[in-house]
Order: C-alpha cells, then structure tokens, then sequence
C-alpha cells in the first residue's frame, strides 16, 4: 500500500560557513585612466538555510 503523503527536508550550509559561489576577475579602465586596474568580483554562496515540504497526491 503506498502513502499519498511526502514529506522532504533540504537543509543547506549546515555550519553557515561563508564562501564564494562564483569568483572572477575584471580588467577595466576609465576614460581618463592610463591605466587598468584589476579587481576581484564574486557572488557569495548561500548561507544557513532549512526548508520542508509536504506533498499530497490526490
């Protein structure tokens, strides 16, 4: 016999560690620059999170 009930738990980042989802550097330079200048630009990862769902199938 099989339930019409789920349930699900995501849990994510456990020990809400900080890192970095993407990283990538920039080369730009404005008008009145001689020179470029480099920067680092990233997207930080996602922090502590917990979620639950609860399906029913009818």
């Amino acid at each position: 016999m099989s339930s019409n009930l789920t349930l699900g738990i995501a849990i994510e980042n456990v020990f809400d560690t900080e890192w970095n989802e993407t990283q990538f550097l920039t080369e730009s330079r404005l008008q009145n620059e001689t020179e470029s200048v480099e920067e680092i630009h990233f997207t930080p990862g996602t922090p502590f999170n917990a979620k639950a769902s609860l399906t029913y199938k009818f």
